[in-house]
């Protein structure tokens, strides 16, 4: 059986860090476990507290590392979990991989990479401590591994969270150019750091959270009128609001409550 359960992070840290998951697997199950995840302008870092190969990444058709970083993800990303997974999943908000690592999020687009590339050794040792220790004790250790390595980072870039709140607010509807007079930035420097910091531009970014906003809503509902959601989540028309859909669900917006359980949150909760 899948299960995973859900941490809140060290108050320093809330402003990068959305929560901590440990998703585990248990070791009788028979069957590996497919797991699809709908796009997501969030990103992970994946401790491994198990061994061997547990995650097997459909979209680049190899296991991934036992540590790794993922994600953003602007199409479905599609796994295999096997009996005996256990990961510790950090789950960042956007930007938030940036501000304590200061590794450019566009390296994880649409995919997982090694982590070791990036933390070698010192990530070997805390992974064999994380795997050795209780679970209370777990989140104090990736509190203070976080906020060391967020303290350790001398480079300054420009911080682009009120970009970001912005879109959060008109949940995807805001143009560029409100976004370069609200800042008081220009459409190349936007562009540039949205790509440093969440790996993506702003407008795919802004149609990230708009349909985020829009499949969140859509599951609270028993009878959609899905005519009148185009106009009611800012698509230009009907037409539009299909091709959105589709891009990001690989369904029409009709058939999704046939196929809404092929689909997990986690990553884009």
């Amino acid at each position: 059986m899948f299960h995973v359960h859900a941490f809140n992070p060290h108050p320093l840290l809330r402003h990068c860090v959305d929560s901590y998951l440990i998703a585990t697997i248990d070791q009788a199950d028979v069957h590996c476990i497919d797991r699809t995840f709908l796009p997501s302008t969030k990103q992970n870092l994946v401790i491994g507290l198990d061994k061997g190969n547990t995650v097997y990444d459909c979209n680049q058709f190899e296991y991934s590392a036992d540590h790794f970083f993922a994600g953003p993800y602007d199409r479905i990303c599609h796994v295999m979990l096997f009996p005996g997974m256990k990961k510790m999943i950090v789950h960042f908000k956007p930007g938030g991989l940036f501000k304590i690592f200061h590794i450019p999020a566009s390296t994880f687009l649409n995919r997982s990479v090694d982590a070791l590339e990036f933390l070698g050794n010192q990530l070997v040792d805390f992974s064999q401590r994380l795997g050795e220790t209780h679970l209370s004790h777990k989140i104090e250790l990736m509190d203070a591994f976080l906020i060391r390595q967020m303290q350790n980072q001398n480079k300054k870039s420009r911080n682009i969270d009120e970009a970001i709140r912005l879109i959060d607010l008109n949940k995807g509807n805001i143009g560029l150019r409100q976004l370069e007079q609200f800042t008081f930035t220009t459409k190349r420097t936007l562009e540039r750091h949205f790509l440093e910091q969440v790996g993506l531009f702003p407008k795919t970014f802004s149609r990230l959270v708009r349909f985020n906003a829009l499949v969140k809503f859509v599951e609270t509902q028993i009878n959609i009128n899905w005519s009148l959601l185009a106009e009611a989540f800012g698509y230009y028309d009907q037409s539009h609001f299909i091709h959105e859909f589709k891009t990001f669900t690989g369904h029409l917006p009709q058939s999704y409550f046939n196929h809404k359980t092929n689909f997990e949150k986690i990553l884009s909760s």
